[in-house]
């Protein structure tokens, strides 16, 4: 392993994600531009597949307590492109290397299965959840730290912009919450040789893209996936904590179903501008 390693460092070719497991002070110049390429770009353009969706369907949930959408001060679009450009790198890095290390994960692309690939995602994807519902719940129990981390998260009572309004957040709320969510804080935890590479990247990009579309209003369900249970939690608050599956809650008694009447459409358009919505029927 350290021999492919060296190898990547010396040449440039080999996997892309390599060189990222090396001190940071033997990067070469080549390698600190594609850092942002490989941690950034993937994620923006996952990002725009969301939107699309969302323009594509409209706002389509009940709108719930406020009947105004406020717009996005100055502080919420700096946190947002903070987490975007800053921290969610930074949780990349930790992760890439977490799993470099990680016993649990087969590299070789050859040792495919359907048990540590299918299987395996499912686990861990599960597995990761179990572990942001943990420490959301204790988020929202201490009162101090309620305040101090998770709160400004929270001023959207109705969550519709997708990833914009998962990243408007304290960056110290997006760090756990990115951490806590990524494979890394189960892998540990699953015996050596059961995961394989792919169902690990399958998973760090599935929890982005349904925790963009548990920040929208689309209502989409599938399985133990449903778009409305995160939006639940913002509109109820101590209920839901789990932020990709309703597994964890409906097991632990805090499961609560955002209700459907009177649900409206609204353009996503509209929502970033702030206009006024119509109220629940």
């Amino acid at each position: 392993m350290d021999t492919a390693i060296n190898g990547t460092v010396a040449t440039g070719f080999g996997n892309p994600y390599e060189f990222v497991v090396t001190p940071v002070a033997d990067w070469s110049m080549y390698q600190m531009a594609l850092f942002p390429v490989l941690f950034i770009i993937p994620t923006e353009i996952l990002a725009l597949i969301c939107d699309l969706i969302l323009w594509a369907c409209g706002v389509g949930l009940p709108l719930l307590p406020r009947g105004k959408y406020p717009p996005l001060e100055f502080k919420d679009w700096s946190y947002v492109w903070f987490n975007r450009l800053c921290v969610l790198p930074f949780i990349s890095f930790l992760i890439v290397k977490a799993v470099w290390s990680a016993r649990c994960v087969v590299w070789d692309m050859d040792a495919m299965t359907f048990s540590n690939t299918v299987i395996a995602f499912v686990v861990v994807f599960s597995l990761s959840d179990l572990t942001y519902y943990i420490g959301h719940r204790i988020v929202h129990k201490v009162g101090p730290l309620y305040n101090f981390v998770h709160k400004h998260h929270h001023k959207e009572s109705h969550p519709r912009r997708g990833w914009v309004d998962t990243c408007n957040a304290h960056p110290t709320d997006f760090f756990y919450t990115g951490f806590c969510t990524s494979p890394c804080s189960c892998l540990w935890l699953l015996p050596t040789g059961t995961v394989h590479i792919v169902a690990v990247a399958v998973a760090m990009h599935a929890v982005m893209f349904v925790g963009a579309l548990g920040h929208s209003r689309i209502d989409l369900n599938v399985g133990v996936f449903n778009s409305r249970f995160h939006a639940g939690h913002h509109s109820m608050t101590f209920c839901n904590y789990a932020q990709n599956i309703e597994l964890w809650d409906r097991l632990f008694g805090t499961y609560k179903d955002l209700p459907m009447k009177g649900a409206k459409k609204m353009p996503l358009a509209d929502a970033f501008k702030g206009k006024y919505a119509d109220k629940v029927e």
